[in-house]
């Protein structure tokens, strides 16, 4: 982790439907909710971490597409969700983020985009996370050079831990080439069902890889989860008791582990 108090985080697996942006709003709730000033990046070209909080923005807004092609700074873009100390930098509606892609592919060499725009602001926040797509590309390249680590939602299946090898392959280049201090610092099992054998499998297997480096707390199956993008809120503010919210508010507090925010 960085010397600073400031943590950037990387939420990423490549694999659709694991959890990052789930993780990635209710975690992020969650931090807000112990006081700490929280920022979600939304670099999926889906957009879910945005429209999953409610945050709208019209068709001429600036987003995170301006800020990697550095024609806007990244304090400019931010917009703050109905939860306090929750604010999202929001993707773009339609192409444009695979547009950005196909721009940053055309450099012979990664430039560090994201990770200057975070470093011009990064003391306004205790907690950035990055919502990652779920592929290994550019923009994914970009956020692992900005963070300290990241943080790997693993499914409760098999072909997750799958994604897991795609994805220690890819820390390993930017570690080399890139941000020499990356690590996957975090593992976080998601839609366990604790009942069945495949999910009490593949959290041993992974507990017997990686040890301390997963998150004690595990976040069930939980339809609260489930409903709470389509109501434009986290689970927290959702249906606050539910087992969904208890597990991140639970994760949230292995993850800050005594921190307390930054005084403003």
């Amino acid at each position: 982790m960085s010397g600073s108090d400031t943590t950037v985080l990387a939420i990423s697996l490549q694999k659709g439907g694991v959890g990052k942006t789930t993780t990635a709003i209710n975690l992020g709730a969650a931090l807000a909710e112990l006081g700490f000033r929280t920022l979600i990046i939304d670099l999926d070209p889906q957009g879910n971490a945005s429209s999953g909080l409610g945050v709208n923005i019209p068709e001429d807004a600036s987003t995170i597409a301006e800020v990697l092609r550095r024609e806007e700074t990244l304090d400019s873009i931010v917009e703050p969700t109905a939860e306090k100390n929750l604010f999202v930098a929001p993707a773009p509606k339609g192409q444009q983020l695979a547009e950005v892609e196909a721009q940053l592919v055309a450099e012979m060499f990664p430039q560090p985009r994201l990770k200057d725009a975070i470093d011009a602001c990064r003391e306004d926040w205790d907690y950035i996370l990055m919502d990652c797509p779920p592929t290994l590309g550019r923009l994914t390249v970009n956020a692992f050079m900005a963070a300290d680590a990241i943080l790997a939602p693993v499914q409760c299946q098999y072909f997750a831990l799958e994604g897991l090898r795609d994805l220690s392959e890819v820390v390993k280049q930017v570690r080399q080439a890139l941000n020499p201090n990356l690590e996957i610092s975090h593992y976080l099992l998601t839609m366990s069902e604790s009942a069945k054998k495949l999910s009490q499998e593949v959290e041993a297997e992974l507990r017997g890889a990686f040890g301390d480096k997963v998150f004690k707390n595990v976040i069930p199956y939980n339809v609260k989860l489930a409903e709470a993008p389509s109501m434009e809120m986290s689970v927290l503010k959702h249906a606050s008791t539910s087992k969904g919210a208890k597990s991140y508010r639970a994760v949230a507090k292995e993850l800050s582990n005594g921190r307390t925010p930054k005084a403003r």
